[in-house]
């Protein structure tokens, strides 16, 4: 019974670098998978954090197209001057097309996207409010005061929005923050256990070699011992 185990035992321990190569392709296909994982979460964050940057330069844009509608406009009301309506038209163009990007852009974020439409529902009909207190400048001093009105509740709508994105950007900050920390801790992981199994395969490769060195010096004895009783 023991000669079988002990030849079960040298035949193990005479493939230690086929041992060592299997743990290797195990770590090999896990760090695969972990790697994969990692790979997809940061592609998904990161095309999340672009799209979080786009939505906040669109809104930065519509700001700017609405504070030049306002000047246009007040300018306007305030001195009846038609110099002031020069760009009438190309403001309020573009104005339509930024909303339409940005209903695009927030696609995929239900509450954003029902701001969003609300945003360019009330822009077209805001729009067409100021059309009417343009044609009634010359017979009223009061639109004025319902331009603010009108430009306070535009602002206001962006400015939740504004708000809602910024909450995403920073919580999608930490996770990426979060998927860097976990790719630092698997790499350095890798390393221990490839040290680890780099040591364990040298240990066996050294054991393998001091076992075949016994094995030689018992069959040089062995031949020895032959050749004396002969």
């Amino acid at each position: 019974m023991s000669v079988p185990a002990s030849g079960l035992s040298s035949r193990w321990f005479a493939r230690p670098l086929i041992l060592a190569g299997a743990v290797l392709l195990v770590l090999f296909i896990a760090a695969g998978f972990l790697g994969s994982q990692y790979w997809n979460g940061r592609r998904a964050v990161d095309v999340s954090l672009g799209r979080s940057r786009q939505v906040l330069d669109t809104i930065d844009r519509l700001r700017t197209i609405i504070a030049n509608v306002e000047s246009e406009r007040r300018g306007y009301l305030l001195t009846l001057d038609p110099a002031y309506l020069k760009a009438y038209g190309v403001s309020d163009e573009s104005v339509r097309r930024e909303t339409q990007e940005l209903q695009a852009l927030v696609a995929n974020d239900p509450l954003q996207s029902l701001r969003a439409g609300h945003l360019a529902e009330t822009v077209l009909a805001k729009l067409r409010e100021i059309d009417e207190l343009v044609g009634t400048a010359h017979t009223s001093r009061l639109p004025g005061l319902s331009m603010i009105r009108i430009m306070d509740e535009l602002r206001t709508q962006l400015d939740q929005m504004v708000d809602h994105e910024r909450l995403l950007l920073a919580d999608l900050e930490k996770r990426a923050d979060a998927l860097e920390q976990r790719k630092t801790w698997l790499i350095a992981t890798a390393g221990v256990i490839i040290t680890i199994q780099a040591g364990a395969a040298l240990a066996l490769a050294r054991r393998e070699a001091r076992r075949r060195r016994k094995a030689t010096e018992e069959n040089v004895q062995l031949q020895s011992d032959l050749e004396l009783v002969l």
